[in-house]
């Protein structure tokens, strides 16, 4: 792996052409952070170090800061800078900026633009994925060729809407959406890459479904079976929704016999980035305002594809408010390591989510979050002491047991940030 990182970076300083020994080092430095997803980090040292860096270096960073930062359309601009300047960029950079171009279509609604870029890459690029990304990539074609002929997700909103939530079986936040069909109440999830639906659910609410043949993962590494479908009309109190594309599992997949716990429906990313605020009170109430919240500090929200991550004490986590718990990973463990054996006995820590669950090796911890300039401390976190998946980058996963501490939080995606008040 350490020779790969040694000739992986060797030729791209050969591909620019660098001189300057401080632009190699800076932009070494930046890429690093971004590959681990600490945007939030790739944003500081830029900022700092823009100035040195050359034009190609500066225009890459930016490719990847504003897919981050959910500036989609500049981030999709300057791939096509790049694209159209012919720059003679290494195939292992190329390979990850038309990534980054497949994503930033897919959050605009271009399903027939995300369809052609991952085409390109199979085609020209296969070389350089692994078995296990081929397949995802492959899994990921059949989403975007089966919607490349669907109209773009919409949304309506006229004015605020304050709508109450209800609590499920499980503690889990839900919102009533419906239409002529029927009414159902779906689990508010910022975790859920896309919103999700048993088939029985798609039946009853009209959905048009699309035969994909999916593998979806879950948060124990297991695939389960999965379809495709479009709902043409949904409305969430005065807010109308069109076109949302639905994940559709076996009814058998989001139902828990032990727990007598069944899941009707998860509302994800697409449609709550495209209320561009959220508010969500401690007493219930879900909030789209019709006018954003002001904010002075840093965005302290980024996304890695469609999942949220939040920005704390210079850590990066996943914030998913499908989660009942926070949850800590493998990185919080190495840089507490010793903090952590000194004053922590060891113990078994079990997760899951649709498909099941599984025992890790770990710890239970607690901990001090300051968000903004709020301090809230947790007791009984569990923490892993390996990685669950070769992928995993982050500290951690927040869930609703911080969010419960405050009297309101606040999501915008249009400055991308998380506030708790």
């Amino acid at each position: 792996m350490m020779r790969y990182i040694v000739v992986f970076w060797f030729t791209i300083l050969l591909a620019f052409n660098v001189s300057s020994q401080k632009n190699d080092t800076s932009f070494a430095l930046i890429y690093d952070l971004i590959e681990q997803d600490n945007y939030f980090k790739a944003r500081a040292v830029f900022d700092s170090e823009k100035t040195s860096l050359s034009s190609e270096f500066q225009l890459v960073t930016e490719v990847f800061l504003d897919n981050a930062f959910n500036r989609l359309t500049k981030s999709n601009q300057k791939i096509n800078q790049l694209i159209e300047a012919e720059k003679n960029l290494p195939d292992s950079l190329v390979l990850k900026i038309y990534q980054i171009k497949v994503d930033n279509s897919i959050k605009l609604f271009n399903y027939r633009e995300a369809k052609s870029s991952l085409e390109f890459i199979l085609e020209n690029y296969s070389g350089y994925l692994t078995e296990n990304q081929a397949a995802e990539f492959e899994n990921s074609l059949k989403i975007w060729s089966a919607l490349e002929n669907e109209p773009a997700q919409k949304v309506f909103i006229r004015e605020t809407n304050r709508i109450q939530m209800i609590k499920d079986k499980a503690g889990l936040d839900n919102l009533e959406l419906f239409n002529e069909n029927d009414t159902v109440n779906f689990v508010f999830d910022t975790g859920a890459n896309l919103s999700t639906v048993p088939a029985s659910t798609a039946l009853n609410l009209g959905m048009k479904i699309l035969s994909a043949d999916l593998q979806v993962g879950t948060i124990t590494g297991a695939k389960v079976p999965a379809q495709l479908a479009v709902c043409p009309v949904l409305k969430l109190g005065g807010i109308e929704i069109h076109n949302a594309v639905f994940l559709v599992l076996d009814d058998d997949a989001l139902t828990f016999p032990h727990a007598d716990y069944r899941i009707y429906g998860v509302l994800g990313f697409p449609v709550l980035e495209a209320l561009r605020e959220i508010q969500i009170t401690s007493d219930g109430w879900f909030i789209v305002p019709e006018k954003e919240t002001p904010i002075d500090s840093p965005s302290n929200l980024a996304m890695k594809g469609l999942t949220p991550l939040i920005y704390i004490d210079d850590r990066h986590y996943t914030f998913d408010t499908g989660a009942d718990n926070t949850l800590l990973y493998h990185s919080y463990y190495r840089e507490k390591k010793n903090e952590i054996e000194k004053n922590y006995p060891p113990a078994r820590v079990k997760f899951g989510g649709a498909g099941g669950g599984k025992e890790f090796d770990g710890f239970v911890v607690s901990e001090t979050f300051n968000i903004l300039g709020k301090e809230v401390t947790l007791e009984n976190i569990q923490l892993l002491k390996e990685k669950v998946s070769e992928t995993e980058t982050v500290y951690g996963n927040i869930g609703q047991d911080l969010i419960r501490r405050f009297n309101k939080m606040t999501i915008n995606f249009s400055h991308m940030f998380i506030k708790f008040d």
